[in-house]
């Protein structure tokens, strides 16, 4: 069986690394980005940089095989049991408890066998995943818990109606009450141990909302300005929003305006450190919220040295962090957000209507970057009065890149500069004794570093349902075709044979060249290219104005040969016109950075299979629109 190593690494002091095909034992973490080994081999102790490490694994070593799921077709049921098979192993993962007992201890609690424990807490060490402990049939089989549906209903039913109330009922009184319904219907009646854990898996405020009232939980669980409940360690609680940055940009080549770009930033409540960026030419999506989170969630050597050019710059912030702070805007409100932060573990919370303080921390920060942007040449102000008689556009002189190398080192020194709102104490500095301790604090250690930087990616991907037909599948009048496609054509909905089975696609909106397809056999991702070849990449937005130019143009028969034809010649125009409109500019602007990114994904996605093409179908056979699903971005 092929297998996979870890998805994550560790470090910490003991665990065994790789650097340079030699096998090393960390002996102690000294910063954020070095740490003292030792070499098994030469037995010299040697400062290594924590970028150029990887785990070290064992020859013939036997490992699982981890299998790619598509987050969207888990069933609630088996989330849930997921969920607690993660509780069971919690106090195995942290160390909460020590000494031999615990698991046996924890065996007793829940029913689980001591092999099945250790097993567990592998899968998720080694992934850090919830996935990881799905169960690995459907629910209803063997996997499931050991608890009868008959019972998981009296229970379910006893906590809503008796335990959640206004009359707030003590456990044992709830436990009592379980057992003797349970034994007026000559059922197994549940340990103790099981109701409490059902309780804590339960929402928090739900519980005490219940019991108490909305205002006596308001007290408790709301944030408000200065303050913010379960943000006291680092990568506890990270905040995301947008911006229109206050500056233009101009053109890499002809260096004329091309208007202002939009960023996305996230930071550690904390300790105030900016763990992630994204920055664009497009409006705020889904996409560029999932991107920045990637970001935040992986580790940027690379990206600083290859994507930046800023191979000295040091951003040592990375990792899965706890609670996701957001606004109400529907670029946070996708399933495929919702999704992607179930699967690592990330509380989403939703910043409640009027109540600006809420995102208190990262609108501070994204209004210190606008003013420091307000004194660079091309900056544009609130209003008339104080841009006075400044030509923003005549004045602006930074590209997409440069503008993007100066996000980049003014966050640098950001994070090694004193904040008021921390006590006078650097972020980077408040960080680095988080983690590693200092000034009274316990150590917690680093975070874990994903290695599997695709699946990152693509699980914060807007994603789009379609069938499979005997052509591939048609999205947005475009045909994609690829082999692994074959053996799911017209294939039935498992749960309605009258029904075509709805497949899951993942599109990257700046190019909609290719798809990423979850094959439901052998639960890999693949490529799904265009069904033709021929046609060049294109993002979405100038796919877009290309079918509206041959709308305007009065063509009513439209389909991909046209939409095509139209977006080349569109390109074409403003390339003999010598891009001298604004609009133009930022056009191939736009263009640029989408190729950029394209020419970065070759390098480290899988290659797609050989396409035989099948014969071409009329213009859109068997298009039904009402099995039409948007994508889960801005349109």
């Amino acid at each position: 069986m092929t297998t996979r190593g870890p998805t994550q690494m560790k470090i910490a002091k003991g665990e065994l690394v790789n650097c340079n095909g030699q096998e090393y034992v960390i002996l102690r973490v000294v910063d954020l980005s070095q740490v003292l080994a030792k070499c098994v081999n030469t037995k010299e102790v040697e400062l290594l940089e924590i970028r150029y490490l990887s785990p070290w694994v064992v020859k013939n070593q036997d490992v699982a095989e981890k299998k790619d799921i598509d987050l969207l077709d888990v069933a609630e049921t088996d989330w849930e049991e997921a969920r607690r098979r993660l509780e069971a192993i919690r106090p195995m993962l942290y160390r909460q408890e020590r000494g031999s007992g615990i698991v046996a201890r924890i065996s007793k609690e829940t029913g689980y066998s001591p092999a099945t424990l250790y097993r567990w807490r592998d899968y998720y060490s080694n992934s850090g995943l919830l996935t990881s402990l799905l169960p690995t049939k459907r629910s209803g089989g063997q996997g499931k818990g050991r608890i009868s549906q008959e019972v998981e209903a009296i229970i379910e039913h006893t906590l809503e109606n008796f335990y959640l109330t206004d009359q707030k009922q003590s456990i044992k009184e709830t436990v009592d009450k379980i057992q003797g319904l349970c034994e007026k219907a000559s059922l197994p009646q549940p340990h103790w141990n099981t109701v409490k854990n059902r309780i804590n898996w339960k929402s928090a405020r739900e519980n005490f909302e219940k019991r108490f009232s909305k205002r006596a939980a308001k007290q408790i669980f709301d944030v408000n300005e200065g303050t913010i409940p379960n943000a006291e360690w680092p990568l506890a609680l990270v905040q995301i929003d947008h911006t229109p940055l206050p500056i233009m940009i101009v053109h890499d080549v002809d260096r004329h305006s091309i208007g202002r770009p939009y960023v996305t930033f996230s930071i550690d409540v904390y300790s105030r450190v900016v763990t992630g960026m994204e920055l664009s030419l497009e409006a705020p999506s889904a996409m560029s919220a999932g991107l920045c989170l990637s970001h935040a969630i992986l580790p940027k050597e690379k990206w600083l040295s290859e994507d930046i050019g800023l191979p000295d710059v040091s951003w040592p912030v990375y990792g899965v962090f706890g609670i996701l702070h957001m606004d109400n805007a529907r670029e946070f409100r996708g399933e495929m957000l919702k999704e992607a932060c179930r699967e690592y573990g990330i509380d989403p919370q939703f910043r409640p209507v009027k109540t600006p303080h809420y995102g208190g921390h990262i609108e501070r920060w994204m209004g210190t970057a606008s003013q420091k942007l307000k004194t660079l040449e091309g900056a544009t102000f609130a209003n008339p009065k104080e841009r006075g008689e400044y030509d923003s556009e005549e004045r602006a002189i930074m590209t997409f890149h440069d503008l993007e190398q100066w996000l980049v080192l003014f966050i640098a020194k950001y994070h090694r500069s004193p904040h008021a709102g921390i006590d006078g104490e650097a972020p980077i500095d408040r960080y680095r004794k988080g983690l590693l301790g200092g000034d009274g604090k316990l150590p917690r250690g680093l975070p874990m570093r994903r290695l599997d930087e695709e699946k990152v990616r693509i699980d914060f991907m807007p994603f789009i349902e379609r069938t499979v037909q005997s052509y591939g599948v048609v999205i947005d009048d475009v045909y994609y075709f690829s082999d692994i496609l074959r053996p799911w054509v017209n294939a039935p909905d498992p749960k309605n044979a009258k029904l075509k089975r709805l497949f899951k696609f993942r599109r990257d909106p700046h190019d909609i060249s290719r798809l990423y397809f979850l094959d439901p056999t052998s639960k890999k991702y693949f490529i799904v290219p265009y069904r033709n070849t021929s046609f060049p990449p294109i993002s979405i937005w100038d796919f877009k104005a290309a079918r509206k130019a041959a709308k305007s143009a009065g063509i009513k028969d439209i389909n991909e040969n046209v939409i095509f034809s139209y977006a080349t010649r569109q390109q074409e125009i403003q390339e003999q016109a010598g891009l001298k409109t604004k609009a133009a500019r930022r056009e191939d602007q736009r263009r640029t950075q989408h190729a950029k990114a394209r020419k970065k994904r070759e390098k480290d996605l899988p290659k797609t299979m050989k396409t035989e093409a099948p014969a071409m179908p009329p213009v859109i056979p068997g298009y039904d629109p009402n099995r039409k699903s948007h994508f889960d971005d801005d349109e």
